[in-house]
């Protein structure tokens, strides 16, 4: 294994050699880590909806003014989800109307940072993505 630095990121390199059981069996629980984490925020509003509440405390009818597209029934699931998750909490006053109010619990609040920096990612190279999209595009029409 070595490791190298290249545009400012560390990247560690595995050597040729064939890979022991036990770095196998890493890779394969960090990968049902991985698939873990993206369970929890597979749906198309649910990191909408996590980037909104980072904002602040929010009744349902003001989060659906900032998703503009989803429904009210699809946002109630992904928010009954997410509360399920343990990364939203929802807080039910007992006033005529009753009112509502989501927030990120402290679990909530850990994903914040991840998604933050898998958006930065997809910034840094969106340029780069979309290049080897059209290159792919183009190999694949000549075939």
């Amino acid at each position: 294994m070595s490791v190298a630095s290249h545009a400012g990121m560390t990247v560690v390199r595995q050597s040729a050699t064939p890979r022991n059981g036990r770095s196998q069996r890493l890779d394969l629980e960090l990968i049902a880590a991985v698939d873990g984490a993206l369970e929890v925020l597979h749906g198309k509003w649910k990191v909408h909806l996590l980037f909104v509440m980072a904002r602040g405390v929010h009744r349902h009818s003001k989060l659906l003014e900032c998703l503009p597209g989803v429904s009210k029934k699809v946002m109630t699931e992904s928010l009954r989800a997410l509360e399920r998750d343990g990364l939203v909490a929802r807080e039910i006053f007992a006033e005529v109307p009753v009112r509502v109010e989501y927030s990120l619990t402290p679990l909530g609040w850990t994903i914040t940072e991840p998604l933050i920096a898998l958006a930065d990612w997809g910034t840094a190279h969106a340029g780069e993505v979309a290049a080897a999209r059209s290159q792919g595009s183009k190999t694949l029409a000549a075939a």
